[in-house]
């Protein structure tokens, strides 16, 4: 059992506003500040040591843990668009064969799609309501269908997809499967061994905590050996040591090839140890403990009669909870929240709140008492 108090002294955030907000972007933690402020001291004095590298493939291994992945499967990036662009553009696409779009996902996973593979005909899936995102797949999918891609938790509903489900629907026909996960990930749990996903990408900005300009792509070592060799530097290669450049060694057989040069190191300090934070509570422990603050948000807007979008259900439900009140302009309200330091969003007239783990009950029912 956590004790949610000493978890609220990581984050600073709570000592003046009631923060809701982690679809947004997530608050970064004192334990995160101290990782990146520990490697500028190291820089300040210009030299990068081999323990401060040796961090980045513990990072890499904690990252692999919380996706029940391989390490050699994960790789740094940017953030979520780079960690689906490089797989985009590492695949072959033949001629003629489609890719299938939810139209209303988020634009980071419909842009590199339109721009990227712009003679790849798109084919687009509408929701609406409560419709199943499979059953619409099997309406447009034909032969030549050569991927899906998915927002994994969809960013203004919280409509959860069935990745399982939708696995195993793509490995029957041969599709390869590409997921947005950044609204899940860090909030509900996942095991990529057992979902036999393609490719997966997250920033780390939102229910990681940040910090900003670092992502985890995953590339499932299955696919891994049908990417062509693009976004290859020399970093992609195995290097022994870096005093003798006369011999080039081959590349890495792993996702870390795509890793092409420098990397963002501060930024994967300050991951390192968020993904240790969320670890050592446990993700399973962190969802039991969203739903339960979801369960008293939902129960407390339906009291209101407010009209919510998201899934009621737990099944296909996630960290987000969207909503407008009967009778105040969301607009209003969300203004009237801000002013009172209840941190929320405003998303297409709808407010959307997005509680994480160390929030209190106490908390959501003060925002329920200004809704």
């Amino acid at each position: 059992m956590m004790d949610i108090e000493k978890v609220r002294e990581l984050f600073p955030i709570t000592k003046g506003k009631i923060y809701l907000n982690h679809a947004s972007v997530g608050p970064l933690t004192t334990r995160a500040r101290e990782a990146m402020e520990r490697f500028l001291d190291v820089q300040i004095e210009g030299d990068v040591t081999k323990e401060l590298l040796e961090g980045v493939e513990e990072t890499r291994e904690l990252a692999a843990r919380l996706l029940g992945a391989d390490p050699g499967e994960i790789a740094f990036v940017k953030n979520t668009s780079q960690g689906l662009i490089i797989p985009i553009n590492a695949l072959d696409w033949e001629k003629g064969v489609n890719v299938i779009l939810n139209k209303d996902g988020f634009p980071a996973n419909i842009y590199p799609w339109i721009y990227v593979l712009p003679d790849v005909e798109k084919r687009y899936i509408e929701l609406k309501g409560c419709e199943n995102f499979i059953e619409k797949c099997s309406s447009v999918v034909d032969e030549r269908t050569k991927a899906v891609t998915v927002d994994w938790v969809d960013f203004l509903t919280g409509e959860r997809v069935d990745l399982e489900s939708l696995c195993n629907f793509c490995q029957k026909r041969g599709i390869l499967l590409f997921v947005d996960g950044i609204q899940g990930l860090g909030a509900i749990k996942i095991d990529l061994s057992t979902i036999k996903v393609d490719f997966f990408s997250s920033g780390a900005s939102k229910w990681l905590f940040g910090p900003l300009g670092i992502g985890i792509m995953y590339i499932s070592k299955r696919v891994l050996d049908r990417l062509k060799l693009t976004n290859t530097g020399w970093l992609s290669a195995q290097w022994v040591d870096f005093n003798n450049f006369s011999e080039l060694p081959p590349l890495k057989n792993s996702a870390a090839r795509y890793e092409e040069g420098t990397k963002n190191l501060i930024g994967i300090f300050g991951l390192m140890e968020h993904l240790k934070l969320i670890l050592e509570i446990g993700p399973a422990e962190i969802e039991k403990r969203i739903f339960h603050l979801r369960e008293i948000l939902i129960n407390g807007l339906k009291d209101k009669g407010c009209e919510i979008l998201s899934p009621i259900s737990k099944k296909n439900g996630s960290g987000i909870v969207t909503f407008k009140h009967v009778k105040t302009d969301s607009e209003v309200l969300y203004e009237e929240l801000i002013k009172k330091k209840i941190i929320v969003s405003l998303r297409s007239g709808w407010i959307r709140v997005s509680p994480h783990f160390y929030n209190t009950d106490d908390e959501i029912k003060e925002l329920l008492n200004n809704v």
